[in-house]
C-alpha cells in the first residue's frame, strides 16, 4: 500500500477517535462503579462470610440484637458497616435491630456513651450494653460473647509465691493473656491465700502460673481443700516447680517431672540451634484443640506422668524423636517419646457441676514473649473456656485470609529446596553449555 497525505490524515482520525472512545469507556465504567457493588469470591474459604465461631454466637440468641451505629449515613465508613452488620443481620435467628445516630446531631449520646470517633458501636441485649471500638467480626463478636455470658465469670490467679501474673507486662508474665480473657467477658481477681483462709464460691477457674517458692502448708490446705470439693483449676508448671507443687500430686493424681524435653526437629522445623524450643503440631480430639490449625510453640516444657490408673487423657503429646532429660541433681534416666506435655480430666463435681483440670508442663508458651506465636493464644483460650464450662463460647473470631497462608507437605519443601538450590543452577549450566557447543560446531 503506497502512503500519501489523505491516507496519513486517516490513520491520525482513527488513533484520535480511538482514544476518545476508550477514555469515555472509562469513564462510563468509573461512573457505573458508583452506582452498582459487584463482588467476586476468588478466596476458596468465603472469606466475605462470617466466620463458624461467629454464627454459632448468633444462633444463640434468642432475642433481637440492638445496634447503634455512630456514624453518618453515608460515605466509606457507612458502607463499610453496612456490609458487616449485614452479615450479622443474616445470620441472627431473631434479627439485628440497627439505629444510625449521626454524632454531629447527638453530642449529649455521644458524651453520655464515651463515643471517642465515628464508627464505633454500641450493641445492647438483654438490658446490657457492650461499646465496640474497632468495627471489625472480631471485636464485634467478642461483644457479643460478653453480652450472652450470663452471671460474672470470675478467674482468680494466685500470687504471693512469685507466679507468673495476668495482670502483668514483662515478658515472663501472662499480661496480654489476661487481656485476650478480659475481651471475652472474663473477670480477673488476683489472691494472696496468706491474706485469705478460704478461696472465693464464685470462682469459675484457679490459676495457679509457675509458683516460684513452695506454698506455706495453710496455703497448701487451702487449695487442696478446693480442689476437693470439685474446683477447676488450670496449672502452669515448669521443670523447677515439680519439688514445690509435689502437695498437689495425691490430689490430682499427676505428676511434673524434673526435667526438661528436647526437640531434634527444632531445627529442621524453625532454623535454630536450640532444641528446647518444642513444637507440638498433631491435637487430640478435645474441645479446646478441635479447631485449631496452626502448631504449638512450647520453650523449655518438661514432661507429665500420670499415677497409675487415672483419669488423665493427654491434651499434648510429642512424636516419638523427642527426649525427656532430668535437671541436673535430679536422679532419674532420661526417657523417649511419646511424651505428655499437657493433659486434662473431668470428674463429678458439687452442685450437678463437672471439675475439670488442666496441668501444662510449661508456663512460657502463654507468656508475653510466647503468646503470639502458632496457635498458643486460641490454645489457652479455648482450654479456659472449656475448663469454666463455656464451650459455646470456645472458638476464634479473627482469621487469617486463606489465600494468605501457604502450606506444603515435606516431599514438596525438599523438591522446592533442591529444585532452586541444585536443579535450577545445574539446568541454567547445561543450557549455556549446550549453546557453546552448539556455536563452537558452526
Amino acid at each position: 500500500m503506497r502512503m500519501n497525505s489523505r491516507l496519513r490524515w486517516s490513520l491520525r482520525l482513527n488513533a484520535v477517535l480511538f482514544t476518545i472512545l476508550f477514555l469515555a469507556l472509562l469513564g462510563g465504567l468509573a461512573w457505573l462503579s458508583t452506582l452498582y457493588s459487584v463482588q467476586w469470591r476468588w478466596a476458596g474459604a468465603a472469606y466475605t462470610e462470617l466466620s463458624q465461631p461467629s454464627r454459632a454466637l448468633l444462633a444463640r440468641l434468642e432475642e433481637p440484637l440492638q445496634a447503634v451505629v455512630f456514624a453518618p449515613r453515608e460515605g466509606t465508613v457507612a458502607e463499610h458497616l453496612q456490609r458487616l452488620l449485614r452479615r450479622y443481620a443474616d445470620q441472627a435467628p431473631a434479627g439485628l435491630q440497627l439505629e444510625w445516630v449521626d454524632p454531629r446531631t447527638r453530642p449529649d449520646l455521644v458524651r453520655e456513651l464515651g463515643i471517642e470517633r465515628a464508627g464505633e458501636l454500641v450493641l445492647r441485649y438483654r438490658g446490657a450494653q457492650q461499646r465496640v471500638r474497632v468495627p471489625t467480626e472480631q471485636h464485634i463478636s467478642a461483644a457479643i460473647e460478653r453480652l450472652l455470658r450470663t452471671g460474672e465469670a470470675y478467674i482468680a490467679y494466685l500470687t504471693g509465691h512469685g507466679e507468673r501474673s495476668l495482670e502483668g507486662e514483662t515478658n515472663h508474665d501472662l499480661g496480654r493473656f489476661g487481656e485476650a480473657l478480659r475481651r471475652k467477658g472474663y473477670r480477673l481477681q488476683a489472691l494472696n491465700l496468706a491474706r485469705m483462709p478460704a478461696l472465693p464460691d464464685n470462682l469459675a477457674l484457679l490459676v495457679l502460673a509457675d509458683p516460684q517458692v513452695e506454698l506455706l502448708p495453710g496455703e497448701q490446705s487451702i487449695v487442696q481443700r478446693y480442689l476437693r470439693e470439685g474446683g477447676s483449676l488450670l496449672l502452669l508448671a515448669e521443670a523447677a516447680d515439680a519439688k514445690h507443687l509435689a502437695f498437689l500430686e495425691p490430689v490430682l493424681g499427676l505428676r511434673i517431672r524434673a526435667g526438661l524435653i528436647r526437640d531434634p526437629q527444632a531445627r529442621e522445623l524453625l532454623a535454630l540451634e536450640d532444641q528446647q524450643l518444642l513444637v507440638i503440631s498433631a491435637y487430640p480430639e478435645h474441645p479446646a484443640t478441635r479447631a485449631l490449625e496452626a502448631p504449638s510453640l512450647l520453650p523449655r516444657a518438661t514432661m507429665l506422668s500420670p499415677a497409675g490408673q487415672s483419669d488423665w487423657v493427654p491434651l499434648l503429646r510429642t512424636g516419638t524423636a523427642q527426649r525427656w532429660e532430668p535437671l541436673p541433681g535430679v536422679t532419674a534416666k532420661a526417657e523417649g517419646g511419646p511424651l505428655w506435655v499437657a493433659a486434662t480430666a473431668e470428674r463429678a463435681g458439687h452442685e450437678g457441676r463437672r471439675q475439670r483440670l488442666a496441668v501444662l508442663g510449661d508456663a512460657d508458651f502463654l507468656s508475653n514473649a510466647y503468646l503470639g506465636n502458632g496457635a498458643n493464644l486460641p490454645l489457652g483460650l479455648n482450654l479456659v473456656d472449656w475448663l469454666a464450662e463455656a464451650e459455646g463460647f470456645i472458638g476464634s473470631y479473627a482469621r487469617p485470609s486463606p489465600d494468605q497462608r501457604l502450606s506444603f507437605a515435606p516431599w514438596s519443601r525438599y523438591l522446592i529446596g533442591f529444585g532452586f538450590l541444585l536443579g535450577l543452577p545445574l539446568l541454567f549450566l547445561g543450557l549455556a553449555l549446550w549453546r557453546w557447543w552448539r556455536r563452537r560446531a558452526g
